[in-house]
């Protein structure tokens, strides 16, 4: 017998096998085990406890424990995922209207019902007094469901649906949340831009008019006009070789009306600035300068907005306060595309108004020397120095810059 101890069995009483006999000599040799173990006779021992788990093992074993708990974990797995599915089943079959949001932005939730609240947050919110009734659940999915009918419909007599609705099936199908809605996009926006990008904006025009007719809500309103403003504004653009534009101005007053509407729902700093652009368009600097100063009191980065206010107090003869417009645009140190921006306009005034504003000359130097077109700087600023009756300290600014093709003294 070797005196080398081996490790003892888990204690406790083992599971009984069908068959009364075999259950019983099989007890009888595990207690023999265990009374070899104890004066430390551990091969015999072993041997007792070898047979016993042979006899128990000719009966029916009963499922394991550790397989019970695996099919306990799968029946819970199982519930989650019906639960999840349910719940996102719930906001495929109800969406959120845009309205729901709107008051939640506007600061009076109060006014919106538990099913609208709960749709928002994800979660039902105590202190709530409506609860949704049967009724009204199947009102809301007969609403559903006949929006599907009427779709299916129409595609069975070949009426094409309009430009939003397939953009929105469009997305619906091959965008990031697949056959889900989605519904923080207004796809009357989203067509109208997309159909703007591609060159067709009459057919944007009609896409957002038609948006603008079924919304209610201001920020929907606001996104629609501010699209159609600038549709508007693209019809009435023309690029010419020369890579200067020339505008047509019945289009730009559309645009101007319809940044209007947009300020009206809500007001933004972009649509402020492009309201003053359309206003400087039309001649009308007073207007102009005040909405550019209201955008730039909303967003200081606008760089265009600035270059802007820079005309519109050229074409007022207010020659200080334009320089120290273009400056500060400079002293920013922008993208190359804003200089070649500014240099447009300029270049474009200069061609509707020769001869008028020499000082336009200046400042279309100074952009061309931050653009590196020295070549155009310094026929600008000859230009500029050949105009008579100018100032003696611009003349030697505009010198100091045909010297040194250097803006670095301004922009101190």
């Amino acid at each position: 017998m070797a005196d080398t101890p081996k490790t003892p069995p888990p204690r406790g009483s083992p599971v009984a096998p069908t068959g009364e006999q075999e259950s019983r000599a099989a007890q009888a040799h595990y207690q023999r085990g265990n009374q070899f173990f104890a004066v430390s006779a551990w091969e015999r021992a072993l041997a007792e406890w070898r047979r016993a788990s042979q006899l128990w093992g000719r009966g029916v074993e009963p499922a394991r424990p550790a397989g019970r708990r695996f099919v306990q974990l799968w029946a819970v797995l199982a519930f989650l995922l019906t639960v999840l599915l349910l719940y996102n089943l719930i906001f495929v079959l109800f969406p959120r209207e845009a309205f729901d949001r709107e008051i939640l932005l506007s600061g009076r939730p109060e006014i919106r019902s538990w099913w609208e609240r709960w749709l928002d947050t994800g979660r039902p919110q105590s202190g709530d007094n409506h609860k949704l009734t049967v009724r009204e659940w199947w009102s809301r999915l007969q609403q559903r469901l006949r929006r599907g009918d009427e779709k299916k419909i129409a595609e069975r007599r070949g009426v094409r649906p309009p430009v939003s609705e397939r953009w929105a099936d469009l997305l619906r199908r091959y965008g990031r949340w697949g056959l889900l809605n989605t519904w923080e996009l207004d796809y009357a926006v989203v067509a109208g831009s997309g159909l703007s990008q591609l060159g067709d904006y009459q057919g944007a025009v009609e896409v957002l008019e038609n948006g603008v007719r079924n919304a209610r809500q201001p920020r929907r309103l606001a996104d629609l006009y501010q699209g159609l403003a600038n549709s508007h504004y693209y019809q009435g653009y023309h690029l010419q070789p020369n890579g200067l534009a020339t505008y047509d101005l019945r289009q730009v007053r559309k645009a101007a009306k319809a940044y209007e509407n947009s300020l009206t729902n809500q007001p933004r700093a972009l649509s402020f600035g492009n309201l003053g652009w359309m206003k400087f368009l039309l001649g009308e600097y007073d207007e102009a300068e005040q909405l550019s100063l209201r955008a730039l009191d909303l967003n200081r980065g606008l760089h265009y907005v600035r270059l802007n206010l820079g005309l519109v107090y050229l074409m007022q003869g207010r020659n200080w306060e334009s320089f120290e417009a273009y400056r500060t645009v400079i002293r920013q140190n922008p993208q190359p595309e804003v200089y070649l921006g500014g240099i447009n306009d300029l270049k474009e005034i200069l061609r509707d108004r020769p001869g008028r504003l020499p000082f336009a000359y200046l400042v279309l130097g100074v952009l061309s020397i931050k653009h590196a077109e020295y070549g155009e700087a310094e026929e600008a600023l000859s230009r500029f120095l050949a105009a008579p009756g100018q100032p003696q300290h611009w003349k030697s600014l505009a010198r100091e810059l045909l010297h040194g093709m250097t803006t670095a003294n301004l922009e101190r």
